[in-house]
């Protein structure tokens, strides 16, 4: 079974910015939903303490990598490109061989420098809508959600389907 190893920025989309809980649903059906204790230790607003607590308990299974996977010049590398949570996440990913969730592009850079498996916020949309979990017309009204909550997306066009916009962010 598929593990998506979930970095911050995706568990804010996922929740209070998207509010995608339906697709983490559908997702959980045929994957292992993970976060990191560093992912989780940066949900730290406390108007939203007890959401994400119930968000967590409810959707993901919260791990840490057990060893350190990568070589001494590959952790200083990580360590001057990413912050700490998201070097997390890279670890946990490549020990159980999971999907890095990330949205942050130095992350992605970083994971794919590593040669790990990699989706996002949208990829996921996109997955959902692969597998008719979401029609194009709910992805598009979550990216203009995502894009009135900070997430730092390019609005799709006017017009524009779904398979273009994620198309044009590949």
């Amino acid at each position: 079974m598929e593990s998506l190893v979930f970095d911050t920025s995706a568990l804010l989309n996922f929740g209070h910015r998207g509010e995608l809980t339906v697709l983490l649903k559908r997702l959980a059906g045929e994957c292992r939903i993970v976060t990191t204790s560093s992912a989780k230790a940066e949900l730290t607003d406390p108007k939203r303490k007890k959401y994400y607590a119930e968000f967590l308990r409810e959707h993901f299974t919260v791990q840490d990598a057990a060893g350190t996977p990568f070589d001494l010049a590959t952790l200083s590398r990580l360590s001057r490109a990413i912050d700490p949570g998201e070097m997390t996440i890279l670890m946990l990913a490549a020990e159980i061989k999971g999907t890095a969730v990330l949205d942050d592009k130095a992350a992605r850079r970083e994971a794919k420098i590593l040669g790990l498996k990699l989706t996002g916020t949208v990829g996921l949309l996109h997955r959902g809508i692969q597998r008719t979990w979401l029609t194009d017309s709910e992805c598009l009204a979550r990216v203009a959600q995502l894009c009135n909550t900070g997430f730092a997306i390019p609005r799709p066009a006017a017009g524009q389907s779904f398979a273009d916009y994620f198309a044009k962010l590949e």
